[in-house]
């Protein structure tokens, strides 16, 4: 059943939403996790592999995700105004578009392999791995990217929930399939790295199929809404206008990742595997923000084109506490747990202590990193993409560039620092950018002391605990 994303109370409305597509990020993240945990059970040289090979699977995974937050914003404007023809049609151009995408860039990456990996700094022993397990990640991006989009178009109206059981049980179709393939269980024989991708590739086609499924019978996907030409032409461009900077925008992360792994590269393999280990772990333990920051676009851009703009206010509060106290537990466990996290993973010493040093370091910048990511999402939500874009362009290419490849004067350690620091001024840009955002369109949040709200809740989750103790 759809929520109504215009009525319904703010914070309860997200937290509905941010719940369900938390557990969706879970079993998409524990597709990584799982294949991270077994991959480490076979080497060193296998785990960095997979680290190399992550560097192309998360670009193109950018570029899906881009493309799915346009197809949110479309579809959720058109459908706060009534014009649930026009969501329909957007829905079917977009899995179309995301197919013939993804298809061009499987092509290019099935044929340069060893090049691109190669100049990535992966040597002749990790080379063959990667290529096992990258070449059949290739021939399955057109379904993933189907998924991911029709995921988007579904929660886009608010059907929220359906959509996360999907990627739930294809994370345990995934888990499953790892531990068959990759060492063999009768009748299946022993397919080591290459085991990952299959199971892998697998679900993703499980995904494709459920979710057509659910597309249909939500009346969001037929063959009849291809007939008006005319405005497919308007969708396109509009689908242009803002995919583009917001695939641009999802491009910075991945692209950001295969640049550190090429610095890391420099200085060991197992600085990469380390490096593969703790961003898999990072990502689990953020869902939480990822989760707000997926739910606030759809919200924000439905009362957008309903013209509420009082609860778009309150959803901007909702998510910058959000980002703040999930910061801070995200601190907490990686600071404490580093340790035997690490431990799980890898049995070499090396790159236990690199996973650890990279808890310790990273982890203090969370808090600004959660303000960054949810401040992009409510630009995108409030279809200014194009500012998105330039907040994570400059924490990028102002700070997160220069800051680590001066850290790398002092080596492994020093490149995890200029990740910290370039989180640090990325998130008090963003919130900067925020402010003279609410300033120019005259936002009832203007003057509001977000501290006072901090110290507020503070002292009502006090009340609670002292009353829970003397009750």
């Amino acid at each position: 059943m759809a929520q109504d994303l215009l009525n319904q109370d703010t914070n309860k409305t997200l937290i509905s939403m941010s719940v369900p597509i938390s557990l969706g990020m879970i079993s998409t993240i524990l597709f990584q996790i799982v294949d991270t945990y077994f991959v480490g059970q076979l080497g060193a040289v296998e785990l960095a592999s997979l680290g190399f090979a992550a560097t192309t699977y998360f670009v193109l995974v950018g570029l899906f995700i881009g493309l799915a937050v346009a197809v949110s914003l479309l579809v959720a404007r058109a459908y706060g105004a009534g014009k649930t023809d026009r969501a329909m049609r957007t829905t079917a151009l977009a899995l179309i578009l995301a197919f013939a995408v993804a298809s061009m860039f499987s092509a290019a990456g099935l044929l340069s392999v060893h090049e691109l990996f190669g100049l990535l700094g992966a040597d002749e022993q990790a080379l063959p791995h990667i290529a096992a397990y990258i070449i059949p990640l290739y021939w399955g991006m057109p379904l993933l990217a189907v998924g991911i989009v029709a995921g988007s178009a579904l929660r886009a109206v608010g059907i929220v929930k359906a959509p996360e059981i999907v990627f739930g049980i294809a994370g345990v179709i995934n888990a499953v399939l790892d531990y068959v393939l990759i060492r063999g269980v009768d009748p299946f024989p022993a397919m080591g790295i290459k085991g990952v991708a299959f199971g892998t590739v697998t679900s993703w086609l499980f995904i494709v199929v459920i979710m057509l499924i659910l597309l249909l019978r939500q009346r969001l996907l037929s063959i009849s809404a291809l007939s008006d030409g005319a405005e497919h032409l308007a969708i396109l461009r509009q689908l242009m206008r803002l995919g583009l900077p917001s695939i641009a925008s999802q491009l910075v992360a991945p692209l950001s990742l295969m640049y550190l792994t090429f610095l890391l590269g420099r200085e060991a393999s197992e600085a990469v595997a380390a490096f593969g280990v703790s961003g898999r772990i990072e990502t689990l333990l953020m869902i939480g923000m990822m989760a707000v920051s997926a739910a606030g676009v759809p919200f924000i851009a439905q009362n957008l084109g309903a013209g509420r703009h009082v609860r778009i206010d309150d959803a901007i509060v909702f998510m910058g506490k959000a980002a703040i106290y999930l910061g801070l537990a995200v601190i907490v466990i990686l600071v404490v747990f580093a340790d035997p996290i690490a431990g799980l993973f890898s049995q070499d010493r090396d790159v236990i202590d690199y996973t650890k040093y990279y808890f310790y370091i990273v982890s203090l910048s969370y808090l600004f990193y959660g303000l960054y990511l949810v401040t992009a999402a409510i630009f995108n939500g409030l279809q200014l993409p194009a500012i998105a874009l330039r907040i994570m362009l400059v924490r990028t290419i102002l700070f997160m560039l220069p800051l680590t490849l001066i850290g790398t004067l002092f080596g492994a350690n020093g490149i995890f620092g200029g990740l910290a620091v370039s989180n640090i001024l990325g998130g008090m840009y963003a919130s900067y950018v925020m402010r003279k955002q609410l300033k120019k369109v005259g936002s009832s949040l203007v003057g509001r002391n977000p501290f006072q709200d901090y110290k507020a809740d503070v002292k009502t989750i006090w009340a609670g605990i002292r009353r829970a103790f003397t009750a």
